[in-house]
């Protein structure tokens, strides 16, 4: 299976490297397995829970049921695996949104966000870009600092590991966002022009926001965030009560002992992102993140004022380029 499976995705995805892994689901029912054997590989710094399909007789609603009874034992995304499926099955295998493989002909990840059709190689394959990747994509539009440098000094800059820096750069490279150039034994990370990384990221990146609470107490240390931020750098009267950012499990780990409280007893609100807040300045997150994370916002005025904050660095929301 290993062979096979690797050899499937790094052929449609040679940017992820993957590795897959034996893998065995502790306190599984004997019955399933006969039915599946089981693997594990990372994606973009996430598990994936690979299972093979041994029974050719099931389909897309037996794996339904059953993806929730693995889910039960080990909480990590599946990726179903099988060596050939029926062209009815495939189509309800994407209408229930399941990612799956099949053996040296189709890939379909929407985990990753990711779909290859049989028999459509020359497909431009756009991979899921992780929080890493979007925060050079930022950097790299205000600062402007990070082309010409190599996965070693960006990952000094990020503070990461290689391998991270590295993994948030091929998932770049696979969404044509930037390149790599060989300059003797060294490579160097060449990125778009400025325009078009802002167009990309103003069509295609969201709010980093995954959830939120209201905390009894003002956070030390937090940047301000929402419209907090986007008041303290526009004429937007602030709201009644100040909004706050930070990574998910970072505010987890910094503030072990805070509760959350309804909101009319709040002192502040936090915002739990997907990702680090960077290029904080003057106690609030970047001009970029201020818009990711107030664009949806329907109220007219925060809609000027963020136009405008972004103008004054050339950055447009409408058609305009700089």
């Amino acid at each position: 299976m290993r062979s096979i499976l690797e050899k499937t995705i790094n052929k449609y995805l040679p940017s992820l490297r993957i590795e897959v892994r034996p893998f065995k689901l502790r306190n599984l029912p004997s019955i399933y397995q006969s039915l599946y054997d089981f693997e594990e590989l990372d994606i973009f710094e996430k598990k994936f829970l690979v299972i093979e399909v041994k029974d050719k007789s099931l389909g897309p609603k037996d794996f339904k049921k059953h993806s929730k009874i693995f889910n039960n034992i080990i909480n990590y995304q599946q990726i179903w695996y099988l060596k050939e499926l029926h062209f009815n099955k495939v189509q309800r295998m994407i209408e229930n949104e399941l990612n799956f493989v099949i053996a040296d002909k189709q890939i379909h990840l929407p985990a990753i966000g990711t779909s290859i059709k049989p028999g459509n190689e020359k497909v431009m394959v756009k991979t899921q870009l992780s929080g890493l990747s979007i925060n050079m994509i930022i950097r790299e539009i205000l600062k402007r600092d990070l082309s010409g440098k190599s996965k070693v000094e960006m990952a000094e800059i990020f503070k990461v590991s290689k391998m991270t820096s590295g993994r948030a750069i091929e998932s770049l490279i696979a969404n044509d966002l930037c390149e790599e150039e060989k300059i003797g034994v060294a490579k160097y990370v060449r990125f778009k022009e400025r325009v078009e990384l802002w167009r990309y990221l103003k069509e295609n990146i969201k709010s980093p926001i995954k959830e939120f609470i209201f905390i009894d107490k003002i956070p030390k240390g937090l940047p301000y965030s929402g419209i907090s931020a986007l008041s303290k750098n526009s004429m937007l009267a602030e709201d009644k009560i100040e909004v706050y950012a930070s990574e998910k499990k970072a505010f987890k780990k910094k503030f072990t002992n805070t509760k959350a409280v309804f909101e009319d007893f709040a002192k502040s609100k936090i915002e739990l992102w997907n990702r680090e807040a960077i290029l904080v300045e003057d106690s609030c997150i970047n001009i970029i993140d201020i818009y990711l994370v107030n664009k949806e916002n329907k109220d007219e005025r925060v809609q000027i004022e963020l136009e405008e904050l972004l103008e004054r660095s050339n950055l447009y929301i409408g058609s305009q380029n700089d």
